[in-house]
């Protein structure tokens, strides 16, 4: 009787995983950075397409999938201090998944954040969980060159990169301002910070 049981669920899980599985080999493809990214059908026929981003609607929360690299200070640590976080792993990518609730639209919203080859990117979607969808378009990109650690490590020290920059920059509006003034600014690179006046 047991082994009929166990035969059976063995049967129905077998049934049961293809179901669940998806074919990706028709899917349109799409360029976004540096990596060839599976777009699944219902999010062809782009609102725009470039080498930054791939938007299917113009509200980026439907479904985007954006190259993050020239903005990721900015972007991280607002995402980090606006939304829910958790650390995941897709597909194979270490990766951050951001999720809140949009009160206007009424809306759960995800960011999945991760890296393929040297570059980071982040996908949004509607909805608060990873969908197999989602992992397909994870999984279409090139494995990330990041250890475990790297990844984390270099999105914690972007983040610390933009709470330093807020801070000197609430500073600099803290001061009495005169007509003729000095700005100072703050740039953050792949060289460090450097600090400078300009007149």
């Amino acid at each position: 009787m047991i082994r009929k049981i166990l035969i059976i669920l063995f049967v129905v899980s077998m049934m049961i995983g293809p179901a669940g599985a998806i074919d990706s080999s028709n899917w349109t493809n799409a360029t976004v950075g540096y990596e060839v990214f599976k777009i699944p059908p219902k999010y062809e026929n782009p609102y725009k397409s470039d080498f930054h981003m791939y938007e299917y609607d113009e509200d980026i929360d439907v479904f985007t999938v954006r190259y993050v690299n020239p903005a990721i200070m900015e972007l991280y640590g607002y995402f980090l201090e606006h939304n829910h976080a958790k650390k995941v792993e897709v597909e194979g990518h270490d990766a951050i998944h951001f999720t809140t609730y949009d009160r206007h639209d009424g809306t759960n919203n995800s960011k999945l954040w991760f890296s393929a080859g040297e570059e980071f990117y982040y996908i949004a979607w509607r909805g608060n969980e990873i969908t197999p969808e989602i992992r397909e378009v994870v999984k279409s990109a090139s494995d990330s060159n990041y250890t475990h650690d790297e990844f984390y490590d270099i999105l914690n020290d972007e983040y610390h990169n933009y709470q330093l920059v807020n801070a000197i920059e609430s500073q600099r509006y803290d001061y009495p301002q005169q007509d003729n003034r000095h700005h100072s600014f703050v740039s953050v690179g792949s060289n460090g910070v450097n600090f400078g006046v300009m007149t």
